[in-house]
Formats: structure tokens, C-alpha cells, sequence
């Protein structure tokens, strides 16, 4: 048995509309990912005290940013064990 399309209302989805969005998204992925990378990079010279002192954070924004970085490697992880993702964003 064939495979039948859901009915489409507005834009119609294309093989050609799969593929990019699909790239796109796994491209934005991986970009976002080497961005907050990078971020933590940056973040790890920095207490959360520095980040109130030198950038003019409350002490709860500090405590945030600490907070989120600090996650930043379980996400790079899981990004980068992807196997199928990745050959969408051109690995």
C-alpha cells in the first residue's frame, strides 16, 4: 500500500521544502551549539561575582548565566553524538 499525503493547507510541502528546512534546522543546531560553546569558553574565566562586578549583572542574572553555561557541555555532547542530524548541517 502506498503511502498518502496528509492534506496540505497553505504552503505545500515539497521534497525540495523537506530538505531545507531540514538543513536549515541542523544547521542553526549546530551553529547554536558552537555559539554557546564559545560562550562557556568565554564564561569560565568568570564568577558569577565577576559577571556582577564587571558587567553589571544582578546577582541572580549572574547566578543564571553561571547556571546555563554550566549545561553547556551536556548539550555539545548530545549534539555531537548525533548521527543523522549532522549530515543534514554538511559534517
Amino acid at each position: 500500500m502506498a503511502a498518502v499525503s496528509p492534506p496540505q493547507v497553505g504552503v505545500p510541502v515539497t521534497r525540495d521544502s523537506i530538505n531545507a528546512k531540514l538543513g536549515a534546522g541542523a544547521s542553526g543546531l549546530k551553529k547554536s551549539t558552537v555559539q554557546l560553546a564559545d560562550l562557556k569558553d568565554w564564561g569560565d574565566a568568570y564568577t558569577a561575582g565577576d559577571l556582577e562586578t564587571l558587567y553589571g549583572f544582578t546577582a541572580e542574572e549572574a547566578t543564571l548565566v553561571k547556571s546555563a553555561l554550566s549545561e553547556v557541555p551536556n548539550v555539545t555532547a548530545v549534539v555531537d553524538a548525533l548521527q543523522f542530524i549532522s549530515k543534514a548541517w554538511g559534517a
